[in-house]
């Protein structure tokens, strides 16, 4: 498949020297990464890992270890945030994702696939959904179109529901899961993000309107959100939040900017105005990270990494790859 665009020679050093930056805060006791300071986060581990495994000087031990890192942690086939804490939808998809993609073995993932696609959020009762519908009227969505939760015994949530289905329809497309009750969830995932989708467009972390007022989106949220919803691109509400996406390329927070660049580079072809819009995208980001070293979190150098060095070949969250 051909290339998204030429790649600047400042962004391949860029590159490398976000992928450099990496290893040097592995944390030693643990082998992990921590979003900063000591702590060990699920999500910046696999972030980081997947950063690593896509340079083409990665090396198989990077993808071994990172495997076997992943496989230990985790818990009746889920992960926490952090460690010690409640497991996470958020945490195990990002966790399946990052195994799906540097891992050849289907062991650590068979229990992890089988808890997302049983995790079911409050709305998935009937109770709670007549709650909504006879009581709670100062959000509006519909309760019967539910996702996933970020912790048990909760309502459901754009981002955790945006990286389930991310990794359930990858995991789809390696033939790792499939069935009845994946499809059903896969769409009730979908149609719940396209009635929580904002007035216009986007996303935000959760309603679309509260109190009456409608809500902002936010371009990490809706990033996430169109990576998953790519393949229901024909939607009116999926083609209104890339354009609104699209026109936010000049962001300050390098974090969003790169979920900005991967989620629009699955959308390449569909439209003409995508590649201008990523190589001004990248532009900007290059000059938000030029100093690896000042930026504290690890999971926004990693995804920087992945959007500077994206290509038609590589891009851990694209579910039509």
């Amino acid at each position: 498949m051909r290339p998204l665009f030429a790649i600047p020679e400042r962004h391949t050093l860029l590159h490398s020297q976000l992928l450099a930056e990496i290893p040097r805060r592995q944390l030693r006791d643990v082998r992990g990464w921590s979003h900063f300071g000591t702590q060990i986060s699920t999500e910046s581990t696999s972030a980081a890992l997947l950063a690593l495994s896509s340079s083409p000087l990665s090396s198989p031990a990077i993808k071994e270890d990172g495997a076997r890192l992943l496989a230990r942690w985790r818990s009746n086939g889920t992960w926490a945030a952090t460690d010690g804490a409640v497991p996470s939808v958020w945490a195990t998809a990002w966790a399946v994702n990052a195994l799906i993609t540097i891992s050849a073995s289907q062991e650590p993932l068979t229990a992890a696939l089988t808890s997302l696609v049983h995790w079911r959020p409050l709305e998935a009762s009937w109770l709670v959904r007549l709650k909504f519908r006879l009581s709670d009227w100062q959000v509006r969505f519909d309760p019967t179109k539910y996702g996933w939760p970020w912790v048990p015994n909760t309502v459901s949530w754009v981002l955790p529901t945006s990286m389930a289905l991310i990794a359930l329809e990858r995991a789809k497309r390696r033939e790792l899961v499939g069935g009845k009750e994946v499809e059903t969830r896969l769409r009730l995932g979908a149609e719940m993000l396209l009635d929580r989708a904002c007035v216009g467009g986007g996303w935000n972390a959760g309603n679309a309107v509260v109190y009456g007022v409608p809500l902002r989106p936010h371009i990490d949220a809706t990033g996430i959100a169109l990576a998953a919803l790519r393949l229901r691109y024909g939607n009116p509400i999926v083609n209104d939040s890339l354009t609104w996406l699209l026109g936010h390329v000049e962001c300050p927070s390098a974090y969003s900017l790169a979920w900005l660049i991967l989620a629009v580079a699955a959308y390449r072809d569909v439209r003409a105005d995508v590649i201008p819009a990523l190589t001004a995208a990248r532009d900007c980001l290059a000059v938000l990270v030029e100093d690896p070293q000042s930026i504290q979190d690890t999971s926004t150098i990693a995804l920087a990494a992945l959007a500077l060095g994206v290509d038609s070949n590589d891009n851990p969250f694209e579910v039509n790859a």
